[in-house]
C-alpha cells in the first residue's frame, strides 16, 4: 500500500507501520507487532531523529509490547522514550506524562518501590 506508493521514508508510511503494530498488539500477535515497530523505528531514527515525537511513540509502543511479554527490554525502552519526550516536548506534555505513567506501572509490577517513588516525585500524576 502506502510504502509502495509513498515510499518507506514518508511520514504516512511510518505512521501506518506503527499503527499496524498497535493493531497486531491488540490482537496479541506480539512478534509481528514488534516487527512492524522495528521496521518503522529503523527509518524514523534516520529520517525524523531519535527525539521526534513519532519516533518516541514507536519506542513507547515497543516498550508496551515488551512489557506484555514480560521482557526486560520494556524498562529500558520506556526510559529511552521518557528521556526523549522530556528533551523534545518537556515534562508537562501529555505524551511525556503518559510515558512516565507507563514506566511507573512497570516499576510497581516489579516491586521497585524506591524508583517508583522517585518517578512520582517528578510526575505526581503518574502514581494515580
Amino acid at each position: 500500500g502506502r510504502r509502495r506508493v509513498l515510499g518507506e521514508k514518508h511520514n504516512k508510511t511510518l505512521n501506518s507501520m506503527n499503527n499496524m503494530g498497535v493493531l497486531l498488539l491488540k490482537t496479541e500477535d506480539y512478534e509481528r507487532a514488534l516487527d512492524y515497530y522495528q521496521q518503522a523505528l529503523r527509518v524514523q531514527k534516520k529520517v525524523l531523529g531519535k527525539t521526534h515525537p513519532d519516533t518516541l511513540r514507536t519506542i513507547m509502543n515497543m516498550a508496551t509490547t515488551y512489557n506484555v511479554l514480560e521482557d526486560t527490554k520494556a524498562e529500558q525502552m520506556y526510559r529511552q522514550a521518557l528521556d526523549g519526550y522530556e528533551k523534545s516536548l518537556g515534562k508537562s506534555n501529555e505524551e511525556t506524562k503518559k510515558c512516565a505513567w507507563n514506566l511507573n506501572l512497570l516499576l510497581e509490577d516489579m516491586g521497585r518501590w524506591d524508583e517508583k517513588a522517585d518517578l512520582e516525585r517528578l510526575y505526581p500524576e503518574s502514581g494515580q
